[in-house]
């Protein structure tokens, strides 16, 4: 780096000495300006006392200059006092003005009386007796007349009133319009337009109702603080706090308004609330402390589907357009909600709705959706329209595919096509089997249950049909004649098989002569409508009793799975009136039946009515017609 020249040293220095120069101006505008023009101006007084930032000007002046004391004071000057700053100035009559922190005053003669043009801020006055200090005040102008040696406060805010207390002594006050004496410590306010009035306390009234609650919808919605401010209030202080003592404010805001929207945010709960006031002379009210509350009005919250739910499911249908799925929709929500308003859309922010609907429960269905992934969300309604929030948006996923043709089962295939059976005569016993004629056919893989159709012509119009969970079954409805039956395997997906062949029953029945005269037996055990478990499907173990009837020398029992006991399960002969069920039954609803024979006779009971149980197995695998 080379060093500076000769030239470059010479610009450097003119460079530096003008920068001193005009430094030395901002400080000193002397040089720039000319001086005060004193001697062509009447001197009124004198600084006497000047604390911090004290300044003053001359009308003719520029600029502000520092005022120091024993400063002298001319006509048209002004005194400016800054912050915790004050400045005592000495009139030539020996009264004294005490110029308070933030205050700006100018001092002029009129008539050959001191004139204080005070433009805003505070003064303490000590007037001597017999003088009179004439206050310029916006456009207009009033005499204070002192009787005896007095002092007086003077407040003046930028409002442009003017606020006068006498400390002490007496004073006279007037102007164009009035004249009126000041009362010690008895402050007045006189307007620009020189109107007097007695300054009042301020004190505040609430108007919000006490104990009063808001609901809230969004967390910024206003809450409406009303007050009445009495006095020459300038500004309100609104206090929240969780506790009455209002050792931690939760929420303060200012305002020159006598009601505020409070609209800062607040958990739901209970509060305590409060004014303060200000006037333009310091003084301070506070209201007294109510109690309010807030709530949050709260959106449903969904239920079903649960968040990323996924559905998938084979249908049926003629084509893919056709492969689409309603989904239910679930939620809960505080009471005071009445009406819901449900949406679906295909991205989580509803920029887009697909669906929507209305409803006035907790629950909704879609209209059918193809697969794909959804989103669903709800909103509810109060009775006077308010509207909650939505709830958190839930997504869930349909994945539906077409179900194929589903495989039938094999055909049955009968254990005897020519059934040939001879109906008994009336009190002859026989075993079970002889009790009516048995069907039965041999079992199929994977096939639980079998429909079974006897009908009086082979073409099976109107047959009778059952459905039997065994390989086997007694036709309790025999009649006398040809009759014809085939069986269908019923498989797991519901899908029936081709029929087996057609069997025929031949049915021979002697002539039988009733002579009814037993008592129809009084069923006793089990009761009604009984409820069965059992450990285990082989041997149920099940007593049916029932009273004995007079004459009878034997009973036959019915067991049924149907009502009409079109399907006999069981059909039986006892000596005794008990029956022990011993043979594997199918599970779920069964009805059983008595009637009562007598031996050697053709007399026979009416059948008892039908009496219904339950079989349970401890798996609550049941078989329920």
């Amino acid at each position: 780096m080379s060093r500076l020249g000769k030239t470059e040293k010479t610009i450097f220095s003119i460079a530096l000495l003008m920068l001193l120069a005009f430094s030395y101006f901002l400080y000193d505008d002397s040089l720039l300006f000319p001086k005060d023009r004193n001697g062509q101006l009447e001197l009124i007084g004198s600084v006497a006392v000047s604390q911090n930032d004290v300044r003053r000007k001359n009308l003719d002046t520029f600029s502000w200059r520092p005022a120091s004391r024993e400063d002298s004071i001319y006509e048209n000057d002004s005194i400016f006092t800054g912050e915790r700053s004050e400045a005592q100035i000495r009139l030539q009559d020996g009264t004294i003005i005490r110029i308070q922190p933030n205050s700006l005053i100018t001092l002029k003669m009129k008539n050959g009386q001191m004139s204080l043009d005070l433009r805003y801020g505070n003064l303490i006055g000590e007037i001597a007796q017999g003088s009179t200090l004439k206050i310029h005040s916006g456009g207009e102008e009033f005499n204070l007349d002192s009787s005896e040696k007095s002092k007086v406060q003077f407040k003046k805010a930028h409002t442009g009133n003017v606020d006068l207390q006498l400390l002490s002594g007496k004073i006279n006050y007037s102007d164009k319009k009035k004249q009126a004496q000041l009362v010690k410590d008895t402050p007045v306010a006189i307007s620009p337009k020189g109107e007097i009035k007695q300054l009042q306390k301020p004190t505040v009234e609430l108007k919000t109702a006490n104990n009063t609650t808001w609901m809230r919808i969004n967390p910024d919605d206003p809450l409406p603080l009303e007050w009445i401010g009495h006095g020459d209030i300038s500004n309100y202080d609104v206090e929240i706090s969780a506790t009455p003592d209002f050792k931690n404010v939760t929420v303060s805001k200012s305002t020159p308004e006598m009601k505020l929207p409070m609209t800062e945010p607040l958990e739901p709960g209970s509060y305590f609330w409060r004014v303060k006031a200000y006037d333009r002379n310091g003084e301070t009210a506070l209201s007294e402390v109510r109690q309010m509350g807030v709530t949050h009005l709260a959106g449903p919250e969904i239920t079903s589907p649960q968040k990323q739910a996924e559905f998938q499911m084979e249908m049926r249908v003629k084509s893919p357009e056709d492969l689409a799925l309603a989904t239910e929709i679930k939620w809960q929500a505080p009471p005071i909600l009445k009406v819901f308003k449900w949406q679906v859309s295909k991205e989580e922010r509803f920029n887009e709705v697909l669906k929507e609907g209305t409803v006035n429960g907790l629950n909704a269905l879609t209209p059918k959706l193809p697969s794909g992934t959804y989103w669903v969300r709800v909103a509810g309604a109060t009775e006077d329209n308010k509207v909650s929030p939505w709830s958190a948006p839930v997504s869930f996923s349909l994945n539906l595919t077409a179900k194929k043709e589903l495989e039938r089962p094999a055909r049955p295939e009968l254990v005897a096509k020519d059934i040939k059976f001879k109906l008994p005569r009336t009190g002859e016993r026989r075993p079970a089997s002889e009790m009516a004629p048995k069907l039965e056919w041999k079992p199929v893989v994977q096939t639980k249950l079998y429909h079974v159709q006897v009908s009086k012509d082979m073409d099976f119009k109107n047959a009778k049909r059952y459905d039997v969970p065994t390989t086997s079954t007694l036709w309790s409805q025999v009649q006398p004649g040809q009759f014809y039956y085939r069986v269908y395997a019923r498989g797991d997906n519901g899908v029936l098989s081709l029929p087996s062949d057609i069997g025929s029953i031949l049915v021979d029945a002697p002539i039988i002569k009733q002579n009814i005269a037993l008592v129809t037996p009084k069923l006793m055990e089990p009761y009604n409508n009984t409820s069965i478990f059992l450990q285990t499907e082989q041997e149920p173990f099940i007593w049916l009793e029932w009273r004995k009837v007079s004459g009878a020398t034997n009973y036959t029992v019915e067991i049924s799975d149907k009502e009409d006991f079109s399907n006999t399960i069981i059909s039986t002969n006892s000596d005794k009136n008990r029956f022990l069920i011993k043979n594997r039954i199918p599970l779920g609803k069964l009805y059983w039946r008595v009637r009562a024979e007598a031996k050697d006779s053709d007399d026979k009971s009416e059948w008892t009515e039908k009496r219904e149980f339950t079989i349970y197995h401890q798996k609550n695998e049941t078989f329920v017609k």
